[in-house]
């Protein structure tokens, strides 16, 4: 496998690498962690995402005791070694070792940094979009949840829509208000006559903040694009005839349809395709010349 994984410091090839086996991650899902992305060295939103890492350990109730600058020293120089045109970057701090539920006492956060080619979407999902299925998620909490390794609910749900035609899933809590998706924040565009506007599910809800979530609503208000934050529960999903996901390395995919409620946010000339192109504007002016998203090549 290409690329290069840093373990406390250590760099190595992905497949030389190795987990302590005593790390708390690794046994209990102890851990936080951010993933970026990059296009040839410039990581996009890098201070947002390390101010995400420090919150979501600050709810577990540890300290990641490296600065800011010594981590992003360490991330650039990985993305600087790793030759691709697109990466993909993960930076995973876990409470450190110990195999008994009580929390260690004095014990030093574990730290893994991956720098690997990102994955090359199929071109088919940004010009078609995905089918999501809606799901419970049981044990749903109010307020932003913290970023922790423990995925495995999204894992079973992705694996059960997948076997019933689906690409992806939209969570709901228990009082039926949408959230989000298995690693992405969700749009839907509603129409009141001739005015049209954005809406996507507070934090009371029970969602992850998501970092490009909070850059496209900037993207869009600076645009004058109206966008809301604000309760939306499964029995108005007819109503929304767009939608669009948005993810850190995925970026912006338009959605289908949900269960047996089709959308139409990839047609050419749908409004998406107006703030997917305002996206990619940004992202041009982050890394100095335009990509394609799927690629990261330069156009």
């Amino acid at each position: 496998m290409e690329g290069l994984i840093a373990i406390n410091g250590n760099i190595t090839a992905p497949d030389a690498a190795v987990v302590p086996a005593m790390d708390r991650g690794l046994l209990y899902g102890d851990g936080v962690f951010e993933v970026f992305v990059a296009f040839a060295d410039k990581i996009l939103d890098l201070e947002q995402h390390l101010t995400r890492l420090r919150s979501s350990a600050a709810a577990l109730e540890f300290e990641i005791p490296w600065s800011d600058a010594e981590l992003t020293f360490e991330l650039e120089e990985l993305v600087r070694r790793v030759q691709a045109p697109k990466k993909y970057i993960r930076l995973a701090v876990t409470r450190g070792s110990g195999l008994s539920l009580k929390l260690p006492a004095g014990g030093r956060p574990n730290k893994y940094v991956y720098c690997l080619p990102a994955n090359v979407e199929s071109a088919k999902v940004y010009r078609e979009g995905l089918s999501l299925k809606r799901m419970i998620k049981a044990g749903a909490t109010r307020g932003a949840a913290p970023k922790t390794g423990n995925y495995l609910t999204s894992v079973l749900g992705v694996a059960k829509a997948q076997k019933e035609g689906f690409d992806e899933i939209l969570w709901t809590n228990a009082e039926g208000e949408v959230t989000e998706a298995a690693t992405a924040n969700i749009f839907f565009l509603s129409r009141q006559g001739d005015q049209v506007h954005f809406v996507t599910p507070p934090a009371q809800s029970g969602i992850l903040l998501g970092i490009t979530r909070a850059t496209l609503i900037d993207l869009m208000r600076n645009a004058g694009i109206p966008v809301h934050e604000q309760m939306i529960f499964a029995d108005e999903l007819p109503r929304f005839d767009e939608a669009f996901l948005c993810s850190t390395v995925r970026g912006l995919v338009p959605v289908a349809a949900i269960d047996k409620h089709r959308l139409h946010s990839a047609r050419e000339g749908s409004v998406f395709r107006q703030i997917e192109r305002l996206y990619l504007t940004w992202v041009a002016t982050q890394v100095g010349h335009r990509v394609d998203w799927s690629s990261g090549k330069s156009l």
